[in-house]
């Protein structure tokens, strides 16, 4: 479950489904990834089928994410079962 978010655009989109600042990027997939991550049970549950999925770590923090795009993810933390700090992160 999906317990907070660090980009507020993100969490209006995650809130209301409607596109706000992410016009150039495909909605429905970042909506999709926000989906696998709200019901997951455990970080490595978004690692499936149709999903590209990746750990690393930021500093002593692991952080895991789901590719939305060639250069987009969308990243979370975990803690005590639930996402935390859920962000979409541009990559190169």
């Amino acid at each position: 479950m999906i317990r907070s978010f660090r980009s507020a655009d993100l969490e209006k989109l995650w809130k209301s489904g409607k596109a706000l600042s992410f016009r150039t990027l495909d909605t429905k997939k970042i909506l999709d990834c926000l989906d696998v991550v709200d019901a997951a049970g455990a970080p490595q549950d978004a690692a499936f089928t149709g999903f590209r999925y990746d750990e690393w770590m930021e500093g002593r923090i692991k952080r895991h994410g789901i590719m939305v795009s060639d250069h987009w993810l969308v990243s979370f933390g975990w803690s005590e079962g639930h996402a935390i700090d859920v962000d979409l992160e541009r990559i190169e």
